[in-house]
């Protein structure tokens, strides 16, 4: 469990040196009279967080803590100094952008399995399919009711069209299952490929929503959503709000925190509420 540590010369050794024989540990010199320690000291709270480690804190305005100073060879701030083991394994002097902050920190503290789900995951948003589907089954076939990896062979499979196997996949996951959202929202995805596999379409409507379903089966979310919109813009009441209901489906695929979520969510609002 991540600790956000206000270290002194007194606690050093006990909350830093003692702990870090077990786990890596971050320490974070800081100072007021540097407005940029606050930015990036916010940064490294969240990555604690997210990465479950402890964060030292020392505030060099504290005279006492100037010793530090000399001891860690501090030039510039913020300094952060990663130790393990009692050995200082990394440091980094200065901001820096959060996601080459978090890479890192991974380097750190990410466990292997962690490591193995991650490159899963990128295969799957690469699009692919034949390669993750593998590596999904060589961990399904040591843990068959691994929740994440689940999930994640049955987005393979829709990748790969076979939507009968991934709906079954999908079906079992239940209300107390931390996947449970994401799986009904790949459900209601489900629906685009029965609109895709349509050979009669009339109407500009219904050519523009069947447009962006077959762009939502190709991964091609951004693209997609643009019809989605474009829809609402040209008829949103069409098909009782088929698109705007579309919009929400792959919404719920993204995650909230998407950049594409946020940024459709807002122009979507803007339509149908002003």
């Amino acid at each position: 469990m991540s600790q956000i540590l206000e270290i002194t010369l007194e606690n050093f050794d006990s909350m830093i040196m003692a702990a870090s024989k077990e786990r890596p540990v971050v320490l974070h010199f800081f100072s007021s009279r540097y407005p940029e320690c606050a930015t990036f000291g916010a940064l490294l709270e969240k990555e604690a967080s997210l990465l479950d480690f402890t964060l030292g804190t020392v505030n060099l305005d504290v005279p006492e803590n100037n010793q530090f100073i000399q001891v860690f060879r501090v030039q510039s701030l913020p300094d952060v100094r990663i130790i393990s083991g009692g050995q200082i394994i990394d440091a980094i002097s200065g901001i820096m952008p959060e996601d080459k902050l978090r890479a890192r920190l991974e380097k750190h503290f990410l466990s292997d399995e962690k490591r193995y789900l991650m490159n899963v995951e990128s295969l799957i948003e690469q699009k692919f399919w034949d390669e993750a589907l593998p590596q999904i089954e060589s961990v399904l076939k040591e843990k068959p009711g691994n929740k994440p990896y689940l999930l994640l062979k049955a987005k393979a499979l829709l990748g790969q069209g076979q939507v009968a196997l991934a709906k079954e996949i999908l079906e079992s996951f239940i209300a107390s299952d931390d996947e449970y959202t994401s799986a009904r929202s790949y459900l209601s995805l489900i629906d685009f490929h029965v609109e895709v596999a349509k050979t009669e379409i009339h109407g500009e409507e219904a050519q523009i929503y069947h447009e962006a379903c077959l762009l939502a089966v190709q991964s091609e979310y951004k693209k997609s959503l643009q019809r989605f919109l474009d829809l609402v813009q040209l008829n949103k009441d069409w098909n009782n709000g088929a698109a705007s209901k579309a919009m929400l489906t792959l919404f719920g695929v993204l995650g909230p925190k998407h950049e594409l979520t946020w940024v459709f969510r807002s122009k979507l609002n803007t339509i149908l509420f002003i």
